[in-house]
């Protein structure tokens, strides 16, 4: 294993970057520098405040047992390590992890990495996945264009929102 950083909810309203161990990758997984991680702010207060319905560990019997809590969502970066089975990237590959944690590396399984071509950046590659919950959120409205649309709140999801809506030739948005 190594040692890495990782931000840490500690306790209720303490973030915290601390040194963490990070085990080598089975056979399934790759080990990924982190380059950029996304933030969305919602859910990420939601979880430092301890909000229960966003803890990780639901059967806890108060907001304290549901401490600490190792959040995250999507990021970018470079491929360190492979494991013995993985056939769909290698070492150096520019990629996009899933399911990630805010970390200085994650552990990923292959089907949750994504490699991806030198055209996109990886400040923009770290906010798709985050992206796909706007786009479910449109596609469950089901909204036909020339409709209108509102979107609540400006933050990474509404942003999101709003692009996608206007792409979908909704207006007004």
């Amino acid at each position: 294993g190594m040692e890495i950083k990782q931000i840490v909810f500690t306790e209720p309203n303490v973030a915290k970057l601390l040194s963490v161990e990070l085990g080598e990758p089975t056979d399934n997984q790759v080990l990924v520098k982190t380059a950029f991680s996304t933030i969305s702010s919602g859910t990420e207060r939601a979880n430092l405040i301890g909000d229960p319905n966003v803890s990780p560990t639901y059967k806890a019997f108060s907001i304290k047992d549901s401490f600490p809590r190792k959040v995250g969502y999507c990021s970018s970066g470079i491929v360190c390590k492979v494991g013995k089975n993985v056939t769909s990237l290698k070492v150096g590959d520019r990629v996009i992890g899933t399911w990630s944690k805010h970390a200085s590396y994650n552990l990923f399984n292959e089907g949750d990495v994504v490699r991806i071509d030198d055209s996109i950046s990886l400040s923009d590659a770290a906010t798709c996945f985050i992206s796909t919950f706007s786009l479910a959120g449109l596609r469950k409205t089901q909204p036909e264009a020339g409709e209108s649309i509102l979107v609540f709140g400006l933050g990474i999801l509404g942003l999101f929102s709003i692009k996608l809506a206007l792409a979908s030739g909704l207006y007004p948005v």
